[in-house]
């Protein structure tokens, strides 16, 4: 089978990530092309995986950056989508020359419009790895300051051009969507109301090369005491009133009495600074580190107020780490209470501090949980098990191919 898989990006955000490494699971049994639009890494990420990459901007006649900037300056001007429907037709023309059985897309800025011309000459897989489309990017989440902020990329002038009714009523648009969690999918369900099918397909991860290292070698790794409670956590300002990262620091400020560190990675520009158990390590890649950064840690806390299946949870439980969640999203269809990790309010800072002051002063308990993490990635979440679930998909929508 012939698959183009399509991702914003080429690797660097959740979303790119899970298209990665779908293109890579689907690359070692079907011919893979991978297209994205922006490229952040060099060409030695595909090496000897079998996938086919595509840098989409390359296919411009003039430098790309020109032609885009061009293009984005006259539709801002028109308030049109001369620039969408240039990248646009170039991937068109280029998917007409392949000729895939199927077309996969992740993380895509496409109208939908375009998206159902594309999926009335071609079998469409949509993965939704957030509810931006769900809402013409308009959607709006209340940070834990009280402030609305609207969470969406496209600008406020573009947002009309971005209509659901426009693929979910086309009625030649031979499409599927795959949303990764059972939040999003019921979603999607209550948009589409039964005109176009939305399936949950859980994203995978590389069992692999995510592991569990031992905890004194993990911990000489980060540079932190091995005998102390760690809770590890990441920090990102673009997405930091989302992410709710705001929540653990102020958490952290109610239990000053704690005898605890920290381990903050990623974008530390908006971290307070001045409690001395942060440990700011800035970003950190590649599995051969993350794996030693989720091993060092207790427990991995995700706070966000919104979030769909965030990669983050599935790989602090490939390598053992139980993970201390928000209740919103996907989240509490990966940390089970008891099981996996444990739950709590984004909202509630004096929960959360609570929270972390028990599993402090209790590690037996996380002991007991640790155990669990590993085999329930290993049996849901797995890379071959979510190209498993793709392979029955494609092969649906494709006609048996």
């Amino acid at each position: 089978m012939k698959l183009i898989i399509y991702s914003e990006n080429d690797y660097g955000c959740g979303a790119s990530i899970a298209a990665f490494r779908l293109a890579a699971a689907a690359a070692k049994t079907h011919e893979v092309m991978y297209v994205f639009e922006k490229q952040k890494n060099d060409y030695s990420l595909y090496k000897n995986t079998g996938i086919r990459p595509w840098h989409l901007g390359r296919s411009y006649s003039l430098p790309k950056k020109i032609v885009y900037k061009l293009a984005r300056l006259a539709a801002k001007y028109t308030r049109t989508e001369i620039n969408r429907n240039l990248i646009f037709s170039v991937f068109l023309r280029q998917a007409r020359q392949f000729r895939p059985d199927v077309i996969h897309l992740h993380n895509c800025y496409f109208t939908q419009k375009q998206i159902a011309l594309l999926a009335s000459e071609f079998p469409v897989v949509w993965t939704m790895h957030d509810q931006f489309a769900l809402y013409k990017y308009n959607y709006k989440i209340t940070a834990l300051d009280g402030e609305e902020v609207t969470y969406c990329p496209v600008e406020p002038w573009r947002r009309h051009l971005y209509n659901p009714e426009d693929i979910a009523g086309a009625k030649d648009a031979k499409i599927v969507f795959t949303p990764p969690s059972q939040w999003l999918t019921d979603l999607a369900d209550a948009v589409l109301k039964g005109r176009k099918k939305a399936v949950k397909v859980n994203n995978g991860i590389p069992l692999g090369s995510l592991i569990h290292v031992d905890k004194a070698e993990a911990c000489e790794y980060v540079g932190i005491d091995p005998d102390k409670f760690t809770l590890l956590f990441l920090a990102g300002t673009g997405a930091w009133k989302r992410k709710n990262v705001d929540a653990v620091i102020e958490a952290l400020k109610l239990v000053p009495e704690l005898d605890l560190q920290a381990v903050v990675v990623g974008s530390v520009a908006k971290t307070d600074k001045r409690d001395p158990r942060l440990v700011l390590k800035g970003s950190v890649t590649g599995t051969e580190a993350l794996s030693r950064y989720y091993s060092c840690a207790d427990v991995f806390c995700i706070p966000s107020i919104v979030d769909n299946l965030p990669n983050t949870v599935l790989e602090s439980f490939a390598c053992g780490t139980p993970v201390l969640g928000a209740k919103t999203g996907g989240i509490p269809e990966m940390v089970i209470e008891g099981r996996t990790g444990w739950l709590f309010d984004p909202y509630d800072v004096k929960g959360l501090s609570d929270k972390i002051k028990y599993l402090c002063e209790n590690r037996a308990e996380i002991k007991t949980i640790e155990p669990n993490c590993r085999p329930f990635v290993e049996k849901y979440f797995a890379e071959d098990v979510m190209a498993a679930n793709y392979e029955k998909i494609y092969k649906e929508i494709a006609g048996g191919k």
